[in-house]
């Protein structure tokens, strides 16, 4: 299972993929957690209680080589679903690009860090590519935090995954963008899901009014003073926590309903 986590910037993302990475190590998983926010200052290491990883585009010395191996490599390999730059396991990813913390590895598929660069397409082609080259096995899950948006549809990034889940707290915003993004998933025949965030009685009852599809809602994650607080100082965030728990029950229920999925490069 590739799980993509997805939603608009200050949702909650991160904080619900990290919870959810956690619960499948909580339940003896192995797990990949793929940063692929490249527009952020700091990744979710902090929420997963890991170490910070060199960035995966060093691996491959830097976005310019990215976009030149690219590029050649497409002269030659003309099927897009084949991963350009090879296949990696839970076992095999770098040492240095990587870090490993109780059955969680996070990789960062880089930051930009300076204003000299023009588009983040290196990135997020490495994004799109790492995804779809991880090879899990039964044991494994991958939870991939998104960038911020829409624009990892356009990139395909979705498309390496299994299923797509976005993240929607109490705000218009979220609720347009859930309207789009129906239209989005359902055009490269990805499954999509919704889990609710920062809620509480008021704000559920109206989300659950307004949102299109409600038979795609997973579950909700009560707005908790608690992880506020742990991602306000830094902390890394519990394992089995009840929402989390509650999510991927649900997950796995509609899995067994409509089919098996998450066998992409197995």
């Amino acid at each position: 299972m590739k799980l993509m986590v997805c939603g608009k910037g200050g949702c909650g993302k991160s904080t619900v993929a990290s919870l959810l990475a956690k619960q499948y190590a909580h339940t003896g998983k192995r797990v990949v957690v793929v940063d692929a926010e490249v527009s952020t200052v700091l990744g979710p290491h902090h929420l997963l209680g890991t170490g910070i990883p060199s960035d995966l585009i060093g691996y491959f010395n830097g976005e310019d080589m990215v976009r030149k191996r690219m590029k050649s490599l497409r002269q030659v390999n003309s099927q897009p679903q084949s991963p350009l730059f090879g296949t990696w396991t839970y076992e095999s990813i770098p040492p240095d690009f990587c870090r490993e913390k109780e059955g969680i590895k996070l990789v960062t598929i880089g930051k930009i860090r300076d204003t000299s660069v023009a588009c983040k397409s290196p990135w997020m082609a490495l994004a799109r590519e790492f995804i779809l080259g991880l090879s899990l096995a039964e044991n494994d899950r991958a939870v991939i935090d998104a960038e911020a948006g829409v624009e990892h549809f356009g990139r395909g990034i979705d498309a390496a995954c299994d299923a797509v889940l976005l993240v929607i707290d109490p705000s218009h915003e979220s609720v347009c963008l859930a309207e789009r993004v129906s239209g989005m998933a359902e055009a490269v025949n990805v499954p999509l899901y919704f889990v609710l965030n920062k809620t509480n009685a008021n704000t559920s009852q109206f989300l659950r009014k307004v949102i299109p599809a409600k038979n795609r809602i997973l579950g909700e994650f009560p707005l908790d003073p608690d992880l506020l607080r742990a991602g306000a100082e830094g902390r890394a965030l519990p394992g089995g926590y009840p929402a989390a728990a509650q999510v991927l029950e649900s997950l796995a229920e509609l899995q067994g309903a409509c089919g098996p999925i998450g066998v992409k490069n197995r």
